[in-house]
């Protein structure tokens, strides 16, 4: 892969890349898995306005992060305070999107990577993720960087019918 991998705070002014990003990954992982006139209907400026209010608005203890190559966005994550009763000092990754054609390239693992060092950075000591059941591509992924299920699951409502997802845990920061 050609060009310079950087990482750096989000900003309102990403929102539209952001969209463009997680509508592309979302298309390209979730064939299958979510019904495919959902995915259809995936609408950017929907989306882009979402991200413009939610950048727009973050706090100290909700982070997100742009991968760069070459200076375009190409992926980003977002993670802090866990949005589940769990136990102190356990954050959460809330979300982690690539776009496609920068998959199985090292760039979503630097990301990835960087995001779990910034939520140790933040105090907390372990953290968890949410996983679609029958995303066996993120679940290799994350196991390769030593997360396991822990036995956990919910539905999202969000969607018709729900989509089932899988609690994934890290081990212990540090």
């Amino acid at each position: 892969m050609d060009g310079t991998w950087t990482i750096r705070e989000a900003a309102p002014a990403d929102a539209a890349e952001f969209a463009r990003i997680q509508i592309d990954a979302w298309r390209a992982a979730y064939g299958g898995i979510l019904p495919t006139d959902y995915l259809a209907r995936l609408d950017s400026e929907r989306l882009t306005a979402a991200w413009e209010h939610r950048l727009g608005g973050m706090g100290i203890d909700d982070r997100q992060l742009a991968v760069c190559v070459s200076g375009r966005i190409v992926g980003w994550s977002g993670f802090g305070a866990p949005r589940d009763d769990v136990d102190d000092g356990v954050g959460e990754l809330h979300a982690i999107n690539l776009d496609p054609a920068y998959w199985s390239v090292g760039i979503g693992s630097f990301l990835f990577s960087r995001s779990v060092r910034e939520l140790a950075g933040m105090g907390y000591g372990s953290a968890y993720l949410w996983v679609a059941d029958g995303n066996a591509r993120a679940l290799a992924f994350y196991g390769r960087h030593g997360w396991t299920l822990d036995g956990s699951s919910k539905d999202d409502d969000r969607f018709v019918p729900p989509l089932r997802e899988l609690r994934v845990v890290s081990p212990p920061f540090g």
